[in-house]
């Protein structure tokens, strides 16, 4: 279960990259190596830095293993 089903208020929709890590409850490093550089989840840049999309975040965890 992902904190975004426990906690749907706590997590913005856009979420920083010190906030998307937290979100699924890996380390930093682990969410770049692992999500960004492979294209599951893409980083957003806009006039207030770089942004991930929770919905994608929430995808690329269900299909991990795929």
């Amino acid at each position: 279960m992902t904190a975004s089903t426990e906690h749907p208020q706590l997590w913005p929709k856009w979420m920083k990259r010190c906030e998307a890590h937290q979100y699924i409850s890996v380390a930093d490093n682990t969410f770049i190596k692992r999500y960004v550089n492979t294209g599951k989840v893409k980083a957003y840049p806009t006039e207030h830095g770089i942004r991930y999309d929770r919905d994608e975040i929430d995808e690329a965890v269900r299909h991990y293993y795929d």
